[in-house]
């Protein structure tokens, strides 16, 4: 039997009928930002490309890219000449946007997405889109136990899930495990939502903290977002065992689309990305930047266009992820093809599902207080992206600090890396002059060191290692 799906027509379109209709799509857009942006038009007279001569997409790789920095950028100016945080960058009339969300502003400050109500009711479609191949209907209970904020996977989330019709807890993650084991229990929610992290907290702690067994919560989706691990079998398969066979499913979402644009399924090949219709993308050489033919284990930057934008269009952005393309069919007979995750072009890190930066967690130990010397490392204990809170930070301290003195500054950098960076820290306080500074071959110091649990820190030998 034929998995069902959502939206048919859009889904189960070829790949010669969707580049067709991509193109078409792409047309408009880029006319639109054109003709109502003086922000790109601009952008685009200055990279020598006009969209009325755009003829195929192959031809959309001379369009400059967008990133976080040019965004910020442009926020930050419109709230000066435009009395809006949308950015110069918008094709709409700011009027017309009914939600805002924001990022979580660990890299600086928040960036804001807008959307009106074509936007939200395109998410809509994206979002139900996931909950059919879940197998969730209308009327079903789902627990949403990722954050109740602006960020994209917390409040639109929700609004999109509610206007599929399902029956939603939206017990937040903050509530703590009791909170979560108590409401899951009394609800029996079809499935929960929440990120890696959490989910792995949620197995080990919930039984002997409050004597509820997950497994016995009934669940039969776990849907894990906002971090890798959800398509990693060492994560995956110890969660499905903790909450009673639940299958784990991987959901992801793309910069400046229409979130979430794809889900893994049974098989844990890979996620599917089914919203090809609204959400193109291209695979990019991380070095050149040069688009890459999507093929059969294609691996590179993906760069993002979502095609139906309304509020601030972001035109090639560069979401800065490295991902590898699977384009078999699956066994599961989805469509789409399939994605990925295999680590970032920069050096951030993920906390508890946030974006984390060191730099930023440099800075933020360095305004905290004086009796810091400016040195600091993150310590992780395994490769990629994910580290698990409390994180552990090396801080270089002023040489003959009293140990209640010490105590105390522990005390203030944890709120203040709690306050604006998301998570909790720990620290290993090193007197000025003995903290080892750890250089790329470009002299840039490192920020992260990565312990090797058996044999302990790794050298200097190690660069490769360290970022």
């Amino acid at each position: 039997m034929r998995p069902r799906l959502w939206n048919p027509e859009m889904e189960l379109m070829s790949h010669s009928e969707m580049r067709t209709l991509q193109l078409v799509k792409l047309k408009s857009l880029l006319n639109r930002a054109y003709e109502q942006s003086p922000y790109y038009r601009d952008k685009f007279d200055r990279a020598g490309v006009n969209p009325r001569n755009l003829t195929s997409l192959e031809h959309y790789q001379d369009y400059p890219f967008f990133d976080k920095d040019e965004e910020r950028a442009s926020q930050e100016a419109s709230r000066e000449t435009a009395r809006h945080t949308f950015g110069l960058h918008i094709t709409c009339n700011p009027r017309s946007v009914n939600r805002v969300s924001s990022s979580s502003g660990t890299t600086g400050s928040p960036t804001y997405s807008g959307f009106t109500l074509k936007d939200r009711e395109i998410t809509n479609d994206n979002q139900a889109r996931a909950l059919v191949r879940l197998g969730i209907e209308p009327g079903d209970v789902v627990m949403h136990a990722s954050v109740l904020s602006m960020w994209i996977a917390g409040i639109p989330g929700v609004d999109s899930m509610m206007a599929y019709g399902v029956c939603l807890v939206p017990v937040g993650a903050l509530s703590g495990v009791e909170r979560v084991a108590q409401i899951a229990r009394d609800t029996r929610p079809k499935s929960i939502k929440c990120t890696v992290s959490f989910a792995q907290y949620l197995a080990k702690h919930m039984e002997e903290r409050t004597g509820i067994d997950p497994a016995t919560l009934g669940l039969e989706k776990v849907v894990v977002l906002g971090e890798p691990g959800g398509s990693i079998p060492q994560i995956y398969e110890p969660l499905e065992k903790s909450f009673g066979g639940a299958m784990v499913h991987d959901i992801m979402g793309a910069t400046g689309c229409h979130s979430p644009t794809g889900i893994s399924c049974e098989e844990h090949n890979g996620i599917h990305f089914y919203a090809e219709d609204n959400a193109m993308f291209e695979i990019c050489d991380p070095e050149s930047l040069q688009s890459l033919p999507i093929e059969d284990g294609v691996e590179g930057e993906i760069v993002f266009t979502g095609l139906e934008r309304e509020c601030g269009p972001l035109i090639r952005w560069r979401d800065k992820d490295i991902i590898q393309v699977t384009t078999e069919p699956c066994r599961c007979g989805r469509p789409g093809p399939r994605m990925l995750f295999k680590g970032r072009v920069d050096d951030m890190l993920l906390v508890k599902g946030v974006n984390v930066f060191p730099n930023a967690v440099r800075d933020v130990i360095n305004k905290t207080s004086t009796l810091t010397t400016g040195n600091i490392r993150i310590v992780k204990s395994s490769p990629g992206p994910v580290v698990p809170a409390p994180v552990l930070v090396k801080v270089e301290v002023k040489a003959g600090l009293p140990d209640q003195k010490k105590q105390t500054l522990a005390g203030d950098l944890d709120n203040a890396i709690h306050h604006q960076l998301r998570f909790r820290a720990t620290f290993d306080f090193i007197d000025e002059g003995e903290f080892e500074l750890l250089k790329g071959a470009t002299g840039k110091t490192h920020l992260v060191e990565q312990i090797n649990e058996q044999h302990g820190p790794l050298g200097r030998n190690d660069e490769q290692r360290n970022i």
